[in-house]
């Protein structure tokens, strides 16, 4: 049954192609770049770097071939969100590498759209109080291909990260992933005064508490295409419709992948259906304990309520 539901999905075209993979791959090295020397020219004398982190169904390893990349440019102190919505879209403009730009600062999320190369990208802005970690950051290609192995005949899934030199953070027990992530940990958010900043770092500490919690990755994102598929074809796939969107659908794989360690995708699914069909709604869906305040140090905005 696994095997049969396999051929469907990639029937369907949710598994992205290697090539498209790493032209993916390809690309966020070069946006990379090109917002790391766009940070430079702001601040000469900073030896900060921009950390590109990816999130949503790319830095799940779940991207369909059609998919856009959901990432965060995480700058010095140096770079205001000023600066985002008006050099830094004046040098996405005049590059030919790009199209369709559109800047939306004023959405609740500021985001700009456009496409680099052919791939779609939403921007997302943020900085750190302190830049420090931002120093000795690895290339995006630092790690050695050799290690990158495929994970269940598909090797277009991202999986874990890498820990910078001199950092806190932690390197997750998974696959190596083909390009470095930075780490946000609750020390990064200290200093922040800015709701929008905190927001949007959201979706990239949610990626990382998924890929860290659930007990077996490729179950987890087998059951998970095809949930998100099962959503999709009975039109319960949306946020702006009032349904679920994909993160929602990702926290409630996980919650299934969590409780059923062992179980096959197959009987994942089974227990899927089964556990929320007749949950208690609105009885919330928990992956972690309630923290009901902010990391210590951090300032008590609204949006940590």
């Amino acid at each position: 049954i696994n095997n049969t539901l396999k051929r469907e999905l990639k029937r369907r075209h949710l598994y992205d192609t290697e090539t498209n993979f790493h032209r993916r791959l390809a690309v966020l090295t070069q946006l990379e770049t090109l917002l790391t020397e766009w940070s430079a020219s702001l601040s000469p004398e900073s030896k900060n770097k921009v950390a590109l982190i990816s999130f949503g169904s790319f830095r799940l390893g779940v991207q369909s071939v059609d998919a856009d990349i959901d990432a965060l440019a995480l700058c010095p102190p140096h770079v205001t969100r000023g600066d985002f919505f008006t050099s830094l879209v004046k040098v996405l403009g005049d590059d030919g590498r790009v199209t369709d730009l559109h800047p939306v600062p004023s959405a609740y999320t500021p985001v700009i759209k456009f496409y680099m190369d052919g791939i779609q990208i939403d921007l997302l802005f943020a900085r750190l109080a302190n830049g420090t970690k931002l120093q000795s950051l690895p290339s995006s290609s630092s790690q050695d291909p050799k290690k990158v192995e495929e994970e269940e005949d598909d090797p277009t899934s991202p999986t874990s990260t890498v820990t910078p030199p001199n950092s806190t953070t932690t390197t997750t027990n998974h696959q190596p992933h083909p390009r470095y992530e930075f780490q946000i940990t609750d020390e990064d958010l200290v200093g922040l005064e800015d709701e929008a900043t905190v927001r949007s770092m959201n979706g990239v500490r949610v990626a990382q508490l998924l890929l860290s919690s659930v007990p077996n990755l490729p179950h987890f994102r087998f059951v998970l295409r095809a949930i998100k598929q099962w959503a999709r074809v009975h039109g319960l796939y949306s946020n702006v419709l009032g349904f679920l969107g994909g993160v929602n659908w990702a926290i409630l794989v996980a919650f299934i992948c969590k409780r059923y360690p062992e179980a096959s995708p197959f009987v994942l699914m089974r227990h899927f259906f089964g556990t929320f069909g007749s949950w208690r709604w609105p009885r919330p869906v928990r992956l972690v304990k309630v923290v009901y305040s902010p990391p210590t140090g951090v300032m008590p905005l609204p949006v940590w309520n």
